[in-house]
């Protein structure tokens, strides 16, 4: 594929293709015929497309900070790739990283289990539950601390339960062994499976995670300590310094199994559960032989990946999620400026005023309701490229000759700030993704669309292109994310960000059985033989994509005559194509199968062609002689 050619293309489609039949295939079918999936993806789309652009960017700006740099910035960028890159060191070192963690494991004893568990924090490992802190879902101001299920080395649950994953337990039995064998190690493996497979058995599916409601237990740190007397709840946060008066617990029953559990497992069984957790986190890391292993399991056989990235693009990887708004300020210093961030604000406030119109004149909906709804889009707060100030780093030691040290360092910084901030003001500046990323989201908490400088790029965003390509692009993406105020979790949320009903009964009553619909309309679509589509998972997300084509097209009505022709085409149809087309992707099956279980997004077939069919000016514009029935929400 030409790399310098990857947003809106009228070769991408495939005429030949009745757009009444098969939107999507119209849209992108000379695309899908002629792209193949690089040998080290899973998936090969948009998104993609534009991360590799970015990061032959990234790329520059390291080895530049690595050589020579000219700022403190650039150094510890420059210092943390420098390590990354140091390929006779690290297999000079091999597994000695690991030396320190095996030893806090060797010494783990059931009557300092909560201080053992806090010092395995503390050294990178995954223990059996989650600790984080984010905003209060009910009081949004105050950082809250949220405690939840966890433990598991495969990507879900359904991985250990689930018989279309039937196959993988033998072969994670294998990688395990291979592990160890690398190590010089040896383990029961099957006393390894059944911890993991219990803690599976007693989680929640990732559609029950995405009930709120349920979600939320407030209980005091007393009540964790007499509710899960085994885990010591207590002990194991203050041997970590958090200073707590409460916890949200989103698993209490996950809690409750893993108290009674903790208490009859052998306590060498624990140990090697923990040292298998340890090779797994720092595998990625270590010499490579660990690196090659990790990738045959976790990318070949869960993913079908061919083949390995480049070692570049691994560091770079790991140094956006370590020390990411670093990197990122030294990407938009070059890629990103006031121009830009200036047009993108045009757009958001073209979409924000479409939604507003059709907020008012929503059929459904009572004045009561309509009217708190326009109360907390009149409070959205929109961020678009980067931090208005970039988080300082300077206190993590970033060494050229530690590489796992930098890691650690680095996520230990990250742990200690969101545990010190528990109990604190929310800082409503912050960034949940740094600004090279290509992606945006909605903060029910914060009440704010964030739009990174990365995904400010065609195909999604071009200031030279037509208006109907860049609101059937980013315009969408912008009016997805504002739907997400309003799709089934955030509709919970006021303009305050707190978790409230404000609601009358009949107007939320009405809004279930709209959302019923198009869970109904996704729900058991086949996206492989085999393997289908959870419309329960994907209810959000779906919310938003139907959502989004509908704002998105009314704030391009207000720009151009939608029946002016372009290239033989209207504004109209450009718009559609458009959306259709920033969804284009191909994706491995074994890829498939993961993301059906884990991914709250339908696959890019059904966000590109549902909505559209689902649009009233979907028949008019191509002039279909097929009449579908349309699900309006917003």
């Amino acid at each position: 594929m030409d790399k310098e050619n990857i947003g809106f293309s009228l070769e991408y489609m495939n005429r030949n293709i009745n757009p009444d039949e098969n939107f999507y295939e119209y849209a992108c079918g000379k695309w899908l015929e002629r792209t193949v999936i690089p040998a080290h993806r899973s998936r090969y789309n948009t998104f993609m497309m534009l991360y590799e652009r970015n990061m032959e960017i990234l790329k520059d700006i390291c080895e530049r900070s690595s050589r020579n740099p000219k700022n403190s910035v650039e150094r510890i960028v420059g210092d943390f790739y420098a390590s990354a890159m140091d390929i006779d060191l690290i297999e000079k070192n091999g597994s000695r990283p690991l030396k320190k963690v095996f030893e806090i494991i060797d010494n783990i004893s059931f009557d300092k289990l909560p201080e053992d568990l806090a010092r395995l924090t503390m050294s990178g490992i995954p223990i059996f539950f989650d600790i984080g802190s984010e905003g209060d879902l009910k009081n949004s101001d105050v950082y809250a601390l949220y405690i939840s299920q966890g433990g598991l080395s495969l990507p879900d649950r359904d991985y250990y339960i689930n018989d279309m994953f039937s196959g993988v337990i033998s072969k994670f039995n294998d990688h395990v062994k291979n592990m160890m064998d690398i190590l010089g190690y040896s383990i029961d493996y099957r006393n390894l499976i059944n911890i993991e497979k219990s803690l599976a058995e007693h989680s929640k599916s990732r559609e029950d995670l995405r009930d709120l409601e349920k979600l939320y237990n407030k209980m005091s740190i007393k009540d964790l300590d007499e509710r899960y007397n085994n885990l010591g709840i207590s002990r194991y946060l203050n041997s970590l310094g958090v200073n707590a008066d409460y916890a949200i617990v989103a698993t209490p029953d996950y809690l409750s199994f893993l108290n009674g559990f903790i208490k009859d497992v052998d306590i060498n069984d624990i140990k090697e559960y923990f040292k298998w957790h340890a090779i797994n986190a720092y595998a990625p890391y270590l010499s490579n032989d660990f690196v090659m292993e990790n990738f045959n399991f976790f990318g070949k056989i869960l993913t079908g990946k061919e083949k390995i990235e480049e070692r570049w693009e691994r560091a770079i990887r790991v140094i956006d999620s370590s020390i990411g708004e670093a990197l990122g300020e030294l990407y938009v210093n070059e890629r990103f400026g006031p121009a830009a961030r200036q047009k993108a604000e045009t757009l958001v406030n073209d979409v924000l005023s479409a939604f507003k119109s059709r907020l008012e004149n929503i059929e459904w909906m009572s004045n009561e309701t309509k009217k708190k709804a326009l109360e907390k889009l009149s409070m959205f707060k929109t961020k678009i490229g980067y931090p208005d100030h970039f988080r300082d780093y300077s206190s993590i030691e970033i060494r050229r000759d530690d590489y796992p040290g930098n890691v650690l360092r680095s996520m230990v910084f990250e742990l200690k700030r969101q545990l010190n901030r528990i109990g604190r003001q929310v800082d409503k500046g912050e960034w949940e993704m740094t600004p090279p990323t290509v992606n945006a989201y909605y903060n029910p908490v914060n009440n704010e669309i964030v739009f990174p400088a990365g995904i400010l790029q065609p195909p999604f965003f071009d200031p030279g292109a037509y208006d109907a390509v860049n609101y059937g692009a980013i315009g969408t993406v912008i009016a997805h994310e504002i739907t997400h105020g309003y799709d089934d979790q955030g509709s919970n949320f006021d303009g305050h960000g707190n978790m409230v009903q404000w609601w009358n009964d009949n107007d939320r009553q009405k809004f279930r059985e709209l959302s019923e619909k198009i869970k109904k309309l996704y729900n058991g679509l086949e996206i492989i033989p085999g393997v289908k589509l959870n419309g329960g998972l994907t209810l959000g997300e779906n919310i938003a994509d139907i959502g989004g084509v509908l704002i998105a097209y009314d704030a391009l009505k207000m720009r151009v005559n939608l029946n002016e022709k372009l290239n033989g085409l209207t504004n109209e149809q450009i718009f559609f194509i458009s959306y259709a087309q920033i969804w284009r992707e191909k994706v491995r099956d074994d890829e498939v199968k993961r993301l059906a279980t884990i991914d709250p997004h339908s696959p890019g077939k059904f966000r590109g062609q549902i909505p559209v069919y689902n649009h009233p000016a979907f028949e008019r514009a191509f002039n279909s002689k097929r009449k579908r029935d349309k699900i309006i929400i917003w």
